[in-house]
């Protein structure tokens, strides 16, 4: 199936150097870290007040301990309690307190409305560059990783690198004021007590960089497990026709083991500073108190100040290894979203001369054009072949020959990469791509319909038509009718998909929707493939008054669509090996001849063998 080929190939996550991102280490820089808060957009002031809350509301955490001290020394210097100014100090202390958590909320409250922005942002810019992304790129991709990338990366993003660096701004902020309190206290104390400062930062630095490829490695399994769940929900049909359910449950079962081992292993590694930092910690308490009175000469509420301050130092540094986790797997995710955001858009995407398709005669010329989807493997060579205006062009071969690549080209999805393509003379590299497909209705065999009523993806193509435009276009297909029988008629709601019609139905709305749009130029893809004989008949009656005085392209295996072509193509391998009207190919007595004798149509069957 083509979900289990998909998956099998490892659509998901490559890196630009081919490794996938899971194999590439993660780079925290202050320049990728820059780009990301660019996407919050031009209200820096949030920004900066998550910095001034930060550092005034941890200066006020860190002040509080040493008021403690004073207060305990206070009560016994001489033997008595001064319970006026204990309760003076207390006050101070609470409302240092209440003013430190003020302002720690306010830094939350803006870095959170930075969050939001930022996610909006990039989401807003990745919406619009994979609008501007070539074919090529959904071709190497797979839409569960696309939407992983949209929603979970994101999200990741947004919590890592706004959240995550406001609460590690904070701590920093934290750690530095303690110690520069410690140091004001006991600077002999502090020279003591900084090794085992340095030894409980670097234990929770080096274990969060030991997570960080473990949150890469997730990322990318969370990215090939919505892939493949996407896929199995949306082919349930096939997925229970080919019995397919088990082979589907032991591909899930094993990206789910493999997410679990990874999940596992960050989760062990993650938890490791904790309980080492606090044997480390505890080790602390008892070095102050026997350097406190030995080394240190400070009082008893030095002391219990000095050890509220390591408190307060070892209680962020606790932290540091969740925080830095959060921030590592945001970069990561930074990583695969910036990755879509660097690819190379379509060449000419929104720039080229305008024209207006009601001025299009529909003369399609292919001069010497060369293409191929990849180096290894030539397909199309010096193809060349002219419609004149009005001319009901045919394209018949086997799977494979390039009948949808020459579509591909003529719209663009595809770049050429020799010869020209002109439309009425002009090549088509200098016309704007909005403009080119504005001259080309499409109606393929794989129909698509979105979630929404039928009216709404009727008038898809051209939002401003009336009702009575609707409803004319939809008698032309003989569409009017089944639509007014469905429970709400024209504002019947559709499902995902268009689950609730049958293939016939959707294809009748595909054909109404292009005939409603009424475009200079027609492209069909086996448009009738899913009607029946008597309906089919009407829409090809449908569409030769549609198509007269208009060029068509039609791909088809069907005798009866194609015998009153003006021009048919016969390719092979990316060649038109013969070309001309179906009478002119008959009397020639080539392959198109042995096609028609054997009345086996043009599919890629046995009997077309002769076109392999």
């Amino acid at each position: 199936m083509a979900g289990e080929r998909s998956v099998l190939q490892g659509m998901a996550n490559l890196a630009p150097d081919g490794k996938t991102l899971s194999q590439t280490r993660v780079r925290p820089s202050l320049s990728k870290l820059t780009r990301v808060l660019s996407f919050a957009g031009e209200k820096r002031a949030d920004l900066w007040m998550v910095i001034i809350f930060g550092i005034l509301g941890g200066a006020m955490f860190v002040i509080a301990p040493f008021f403690v001290g004073e207060t305990i020394d206070r009560t016994m210097t001489d033997g008595t309690t001064d319970f006026q100014e204990i309760l003076k100090r207390i006050g101070i202390l609470v409302l240092l307190y209440v003013i430190g958590s003020t302002l720690l909320w306010l830094m939350q409250f803006f870095s959170g409305m930075v969050a939001a922005r930022t996610a909006a942002g990039l989401r807003r810019s990745l919406y619009r560059k994979i609008d501007r992304l070539p074919l090529s790129f959904y071709d190497r991709s797979s839409d569960g990783d696309i939407e992983t990338r949209f929603v979970y990366d994101i999200d990741v993003i947004s919590d890592g690198l706004t959240q995550g660096l406001a609460q590690l701004f904070q701590a920093a902020v934290t750690i530095v004021g303690t110690l520069v309190f410690m140091a004001v206290m006991s600077i002999r104390m502090t020279l003591f007590i900084i090794p085992i400062a340095v030894l409980t930062v670097t234990v929770a630095i080096q274990i969060a960089r030991m997570t960080a490829g473990q949150f890469a490695k997730q990322q990318e399994l969370v990215g090939k497990m919505n892939e493949l769940t996407e896929e199995v929900i949306s082919g349930q049909r096939e997925v229970k026709a080919f019995v397919y359910g088990k082979r589907a449950q032991s591909r899930f079962e094993e990206i789910s083991g493999a997410l679990f081992r990874a999940a596992k292993r960050a989760q062990f590694l993650s938890s490791l500073p904790n309980p080492t930092t606090r044997f480390i910690n505890h080790f602390a308490y008892i070095l102050i108190a026997v350097l406190g009175f030995f080394v240190g000469g400070l009082s008893v509420g030095n002391i219990s100040a000095y050890i509220l301050y390591w408190t307060n130092f070892t209680r962020p540094v606790n932290d540091l290894t969740n925080i830095t986790a959060q921030v590592m797997a945001a970069f990561a995710s930074a990583d695969r979203v910036f990755e879509i955001l660097d690819l190379p858009s379509s060449r000419n995407a929104e720039n080229g001369v305008k024209a207006d398709p009601d001025q299009i005669e529909g003369e399609v010329q292919f001069e010497n054009v060369f293409f191929s989807y990849s180096e290894e493997k030539k397909l199309i060579e010096n193809l060349s072949f002219i419609a004149r205006p009005g001319d009901t062009v045919a394209i018949v071969g086997p799977t494979g020959a390039g009948k949808t690549t020459l579509i591909n080209l003529l719209m663009r999805f595809y770049e050429i990469e020799r010869g020209q393509i002109r439309i009425d003379g002009k090549d088509i590299s200098d016309v704007n791509k909005d403009t080119l497909r504005s001259m080309f209705g499409m109606v393929l065999q794989d129909t698509w319909l979105f979630e929404g009523s039928v009216r709404e993806n009727l008038l898809f193509g051209k939002p401003d038509a009336t009702d009575d435009e609707m409803i004319a276009a939809a008698k032309e297909v003989h569409a009017d009718g089944f639509i007014r029988r469905l429970p709400d008629g024209y504002d019947t709601m559709l499902s995902e998909n268009a689950e609730n019609l049958s293939e016939g139905q959707r294809q009748l709305l595909a054909i109404t929707r292009v005939m409603l749009a009424d475009p200079p130029m027609l492209i069909l893809d086996e448009a009738t493939s899913s009607v029946d004989s008597w309906t089919e008949k009407r829409i090809r009656d449908a569409f030769d008054r549609l198509m007269k005085g208009r060029t068509g392209f039609v791909i088809a295996h069907r005798l009866t669509t194609i015998r009153n072509a003006d021009l048919i193509l016969v390719m092979k391998n990316g060649a038109i090996v013969e070309q001309g009207s179906h009478r002119e190919l008959v009397q020639r007595d080539g392959l198109y001849a042995k096609m028609y004798g054997s009345g086996s149509g043009f599919s890629s069957g046995p009997s077309s063998n002769a076109l392999n």
